[in-house]
This record gives structure tokens, C-alpha cells and sequence, in this order.
């Protein structure tokens, strides 16, 4: 079994150990809809606090004696394997903002190699490589990512003037006919090299970076322009999480509902098929869901991921305190 298979096969295994009710969970179970602000949220997966054998409460107990809850089996986290993945992506989706800004990124890169040497050598970022050299990107499932921000850097290669690009010239004859070239033709080729020197990243902090936090603004307010969330990640989410994205993010609640009931390919299948042409009987609201959601950590104008705070909801006076099965 080769690398990436092995990947595979164990967080598929991993998946199943986290994600299967027992049928005695099933027969227990039930879901809890409430309206607010015009939307259902589901809460899926729970049982009354008097349903719970006490072989249960057992097993909670020795495996937790701090008597601190449990996570939420249906909060979402990220694991590490997933995060770095999602870093390259994401960085990928920077590098074609770049290229397709040259002269934003033609003064980023000048103003970098500039301050880097002037400013006593204190850098004013390390968010990217201005050393010659294209950033090597590793990822677990490149070859099922989606491939829009590969496109259009592929597709500004393709329009460089590479003319004064020739091996058979002595270097000085080359660099006399890269000067010769028109400043925006020169742009191009400086923003497509520094596009390739993009590292692994997620949304930058202001307080650490705060050029890039305001550069990425700039050139990517939206990253949707640039990636769309496929099949590839959807598979790598657990099936309680595609759910809650349904109902609670994309305001699919009857969709989740119905759903639950399904396989976990068939959910990702479902997501896959929204997500690269939503549906036509969407209401605007959830269109604009749909053409806006990724993982919060990705968004340039949204919140970090290491930066968001957990929110609590209050449960309403009368209401039960439903626990997670």
C-alpha cells in the first residue's frame, strides 16, 4: 500500500472508530430543532439526561475523572494532517491573487527587497520568499483539490513576455532584453515569481503582519475567488460536521434533517454537487452561504481560527438540557 493509500485507509478507520452510533445509541437518540432569527438550527445526535444508562455514565466517569465535559462530538476541529493541508490550499489561492495583481505585487515585492536591505536588515515579512526560489508545496490529496488558483496561474504564465528568456544568450544579453521590456510586462513576471513563493498559511494576524493582513485584503478579499471546497475536503470532515455545515452554516436545515439518515459519501456527494453549482431552488440567503462558506481560518476578512473565541448558546428557561450520545 502506497503513502497517500495508507493516509487514506487510516483516517477512513479513525473516522469510523469516532463517527458510528452503536444501536442502542440509535433507539436513544433524537434531534433537537430550534428557531431564531428566521432559521432552524439542528442539534443532532442527543438523548434526555433520563435516557442515559447508567452503564454509560459509567464509562464517562472512569475515562474522565477531572469531571470536565466531554467536546461536543459534533464541534468541529481540525487535525494537524488536515490544517497544513488546507495551509498549502490556501496559499496556492494567495499566489494566484498575486498574479492576477501584478502591480500591487510588483510594489510588494520591490518595497520587501528594499526595507529587507535598508531597514537594517529587519524583515517586514516572512510571509514570502524573495530569495530566488519557488516554495516547494506538499499536500496529502493534490491531485483532488480544486484546481481554480492552478488555472489561473497556469493562465498567467501563459500571457508572460518570456522573450529575453534564452539560454543560448549570454546573461548580459538576456538582462538587456528583460530591460528593454514595457513596465507592465515587467510586473507580470515579477508578481508570477513572487506568487510561486507563497508559504503555507492561513489568515494572517494583524498584530504579527500586519502588510500581509492588510496586503491579502487587498488583492484576495474573497478567497472563493480563487478556491472552491470539494469533494476532497468534505470527505476529510466527519459526517456530524458536514451536518452541522448544512443546518447551522448554509441555513440547510430540513436538508440536514433529511440527510442524516445517509451514508457519509452520499452527504459529501450532496455537498460536492452544492458547492460546484448551487442550486437553483436556493433562496438568495443560502446562494450567498454557499458562494461565501470555508473553513473560518481561510477567509481573509474572516475571523482566525486561533483567534475565535467559543460561543455558548443559552438554553431557553422551559427547554431540557439535551447531552451529546
Amino acid at each position: 500500500m502506497t503513502g497517500p493509500d495508507r493516509v487514506d485507509a487510516l483516517e477512513e478507520e479513525a473516522r469510523d472508530l469516532q463517527e458510528a452510533y452503536s444501536a442502542e445509541d440509535l433507539t436513544r437518540s433524537g434531534v433537537i430543532a430550534s428557531w431564531s432569527n428566521g432559521q432552524v438550527t439542528l442539534h443532532l445526535g442527543l438523548v434526555r439526561p433520563e435516557d442515559i444508562v447508567k452503564e454509560e455514565g459509567a464509562r464517562g466517569s472512569s475515562a474522565n475523572p477531572t469531571g470536565e465535559e466531554a467536546p461536543d462530538a459534533g464541534e468541529i476541529t481540525y487535525p494537524a494532517s488536515l490544517a497544513e493541508d488546507l495551509k498549502t490550499e490556501r496559499a496556492m489561492a494567495l499566489g494566484a491573487a498575486m498574479a492576477l495583481h501584478p502591480e500591487a505585487t510588483l510594489d510588494l515585492t520591490l518595497f520587501k527587497l528594499v526595507s529587507d536591505v535598508l531597514a537594517s536588515g529587519m524583515s517586514v515579512t516572512q510571509a514570502i520568499k524573495i530569495d530566488a526560489r519557488k516554495e516547494y508545496r506538499s499536500h496529502a490529496k493534490m491531485d483532488e483539490i480544486d484546481e481554480t488558483s492552478l488555472e489561473q496561474v497556469a493562465a498567467a504564465h501563459d500571457v508572460l513576455d518570456l522573450s529575453w528568456l534564452d539560454d543560448t544568450r549570454p546573461p548580459a544579453d538576456q538582462f538587456a532584453a528583460f530591460r528593454a521590456l514595457e513596465t507592465g510586462e515587467k510586473a507580470k513576471l515579477v508578481a508570477y515569481a513572487t506568487a510561486s513563493t507563497t508559504q503555507s498559511c492561513f489568515a494572517r494576524d494583524r498584530q504579527r503582519d500586519s502588510l500581509m493582513h492588510a496586503f491579502e485584503i487587498e488583492i484576495m478579499p474573497d478567497i472563493r475567488a480563487h478556491w472552491t471546497p470539494n469533494a476532497a475536503l468534505f470527505n476529510r470532515f466527519k459526517k456530524a460536521w458536514l451536518l452541522k455545515i448544512l443546518g447551522e452554516d448554509l441555513g440547510l436545515a430540513q436538508e440536514a434533517v433529511t440527510l442524516a439518515s445517509s451514508s457519509k459519501k452520499e452527504i459529501v456527494a450532496f455537498c460536492d454537487k452544492l458547492f460546484a453549482e448551487p442550486f437553483a431552488t436556493l433562496t438568495d440567503a443560502r446562494r450567498a452561504a454557499v458562494a461565501a462558506w470555508c473553513p473560518p481560518m481561510m477567509q481573509t476578512a474572516g475571523v482566525a481560527f486561533d483567534e475565535a473565541e467559543p460561543t455558548a448558546e443559552t438554553p431557553e428557561p422551559d427547554s431540557e438540557v439535551a447531552q451529546a450520545a
